[in-house]
């Protein structure tokens, strides 16, 4: 019953960039074709090589716990994480089913949550950055910006707003590695709180396992594998738009992926960012990138996404 209910969430999750193509097909007379072949193998290489960094990254951050992890067994966590990502309509559900996967792996519950916590931070530290300075220098030249000042105050509050929830996140940690909560109540009240003080005191034996001798540059290795996977993930839009014939600039097309990746497709309801991600390329870069090209080069990039 449970490999129907895949099946029937990965259609549903195809479903609606689909949709998507179709409607912003049905303005073009030209049909997507490939006009060169080694900018396709090079999208599927990068894409194939940014889904075992994800591996490495997450078995590097595991290190400090699990001396003997391997990174294929981090790759197939991920993977999987990826389909849930893909299929489930709610936004992050990939998160705690990673942790679970983690968790089977020998990682206890804290240790689990802290590492999907801390490499979602990753992500967030090298994105925003780079969204901002994206915007700042090239929002201009991408049509569908139509007013890059209030998308800038926007990514400021963004900014701001998770600076904010990582400051608390970090007071919650060192509170809970600094004193033991000490349930009050019978039965199941000092059950639950017994378990909530060794959930809060093993993701801070977790955290900070990161500052001990041997492990100090864990978390700085892991935030240039970071860079260099989304490198990789970004390249595959523009090397897409090449395999269908175009030839233009490519940090045009990586500011307006960076700007979607960012700050519009962690917020959207639809499986995987699905449909709204094929519709905020064609109206970002629908008056940079040919239309017929535009249509053919989103249809190669989602089939190699999918």
């Amino acid at each position: 019953m449970r490999r129907y209910c895949y099946a029937i969430g990965a259609l549903l999750g195809l479903l609606s960039p689909t949709l998507m193509i179709l409607l912003i097909a049905a303005r073009e007379e030209e049909m997507p074709r490939v006009v060169s072949v080694w900018p396709l193998l090079a999208a599927l290489g990068t894409s194939v090589a940014s889904w075992w960094l994800q591996g490495l990254i997450y078995a590097l951050l595991a290190r400090p716990q699990l001396k003997s992890l391997r990174v294929s067994d981090m790759f197939r966590v991920d993977m999987a994480g990826l389909f849930v990502a893909l299929i489930s309509p709610i936004r992050g559900a990939e998160l705690p089913y990673k942790a679970y996967l983690l968790k089977r792996l020998g990682l206890s519950a804290g240790e689990g949550i802290n590492l999907v916590i801390l490499r979602v931070l990753l992500d967030a530290i090298v994105l925003t950055p780079a969204a901002l300075a994206a915007l700042a220098l090239y929002g201009s030249a991408l049509p569908g910006v139509q007013n890059p000042n209030l998308l800038l105050t926007g990514l400021v509050i963004t900014v701001t707003l998770a600076t904010f929830i990582f400051l608390i996140c970090r007071r919650v940690w060192r509170r809970a590695g600094g004193r033991t909560l000490r349930p009050t109540g019978t039965g199941w009240q000092a059950k639950a709180g017994a378990r909530v003080s060794g959930f809060l005191k093993d993701m801070h034996r977790s955290f900070t396992s990161y500052w001990r001798p041997g492990h100090r540059s864990t978390l700085v290795y892991a935030g240039v594998l970071t860079t260099v996977y989304w490198a990789f993930r970004l390249s595959a839009g523009p090397l897409a738009l090449m395999a269908v014939g175009w030839s233009g600039e490519w940090i045009p097309v990586v500011a307006a992926q960076l700007l979607l990746v960012s700050f519009v497709l962690p917020f959207v309801p639809t499986p995987g960012g699905g449909g709204v991600r094929e519709l905020g390329l064609a109206a970002l870069l629908s008056g940079y990138v040919p239309e017929g090209q535009l249509l053919s080069g989103i249809i190669v990039s989602t089939g190699l996404s999918h």
